[in-house]
């Protein structure tokens, strides 16, 4: 478990979280089945980790990415300012998965006779692409690093990446674009033009009068209800969608005079960043919460492990409000330091 928490959280900073549960949960079903023990609770832990992990970088969760190509935020300021409380909190949710699965993790098995002996070397097919692909990859990571230096938005890098391994590879165009989820772009193409028409006809103003209406518009207790307000909502929405729908709001908010009066001073608004932690962290209180949620559990229904909502909720949505608590404080910290 904490193996495979661990490289999860990692690797979920630096290629986004939904493709490394792509990539884990297969895995970890192969493990499990020799074991013949259930990998529920691995994936679970998995999917816990890889929100929290993918919530320190810009490309680790696709609602930071929405975020950081709202307010224009680089790749290293928003590293500084994220990870932090990630790590932090992140220590907090091994601790918990410990607690939460304390029977399947007292069950002591032997593997003796059980994985054939294999040389790991013989597993790879294409050991020169997959020397080329380390390398892109290495090249793209770095170039998300120096992206404030260069000025070059990270959509471009990631298009530039994925056109150069297209060229290695010599994989024909057509099938690739066959592997796109259309549909999932085309529902998110959708839903950027419904809260481009709400943010027109003035509603996204009303929100945010609201919230400021409800805070006072006093900054910290704004910031704070923005932190919960995303982590539930998100928890029932999907993060991604209710990212695109606050944007405006957090963007409307920022220009209020009570506000820029505290934050003002700051190179980055904090609500940024109170929406990006709330956003991430949210998404595991239930199945439905994010994205790579989703995917794990539709993952583990294929190989006939069904996780239902309600067995996800009993052990996301608490493992939510805790982290999500620890979270804000180290956030809180941080900024007040920053002054």
């Amino acid at each position: 478990m904490l193996i495979l928490c661990i490289f999860t959280a990692v690797t979920s900073m630096f290629v986004d979280n939904v493709t490394i549960i792509l990539l884990m949960v297969p895995v970890t079903l192969s493990i499990f089945k020799v074991l013949h023990i259930s990998p529920l609770p691995f994936i679970l832990g998995q999917t816990l980790s890889s929100n929290i992990g993918g919530a320190a970088t810009l490309i680790g969760d696709p609602p930071n990415i929405i975020i950081g190509s709202a307010a224009n935020i680089d790749f290293n300021s928003f590293f500084i300012n994220m990870a932090p409380p990630v790590i932090v909190t992140f220590l907090l949710g091994v601790f918990l998965l410990k607690i939460i699965f304390r029977k399947e993790l007292k069950n002591t098995i032997s593997i003796a006779g059980k994985f054939r002996s294999v040389h790991e070397e013989s597993l790879i097919k294409d050991k020169s692409l997959l020397q080329s692909c380390i390398i892109v990859l290495a090249g793209v990571i770095f170039l998300f690093i120096i992206q404030g230096t260069i000025g070059i938005e990270v959509s471009i890098i990631a298009l530039g990446g994925a056109a150069i391994l297209l060229i290695i590879t010599r994989a024909h165009v057509e099938k690739v674009l066959q592997e796109v989820d259309w549909a999932t772009l085309i529902f998110f193409a959708g839903l950027f033009v419904v809260v481009g028409v709400l943010e027109e006809v003035g509603l996204i103003a009303l929100l945010a009068k609201i919230l400021i209406g409800v805070t006072g518009g006093e900054p910290w207790l704004t910031f704070h209800a923005v932190i919960w307000m995303s982590a539930i909502a998100s928890a029932f929405i999907d993060n991604i969608p209710f990212t695109a729908t606050m944007v405006p709001i957090i963007e409307t908010l920022n220009s209020s005079p009570s506000i820029n009066s505290v934050f003002g001073s700051l190179n980055i608004n904090p609500l940024w960043w109170a929406l990006a932690l709330g956003a991430d962290f949210g998404g595991n209180g239930t199945l439905i919460g994010s994205s790579a949620g989703v995917v794990a559990a539709g993952m583990s229904l294929k190989y006939g492990y069904k996780i239902s909502f309600i067995r996800w909720f009993k052990i996301g949505f608490p493992f939510m409000i805790l982290t999500v608590a620890l979270g804000s404080i180290i956030l809180t910290l941080m900024i007040l330091l920053s002054f």
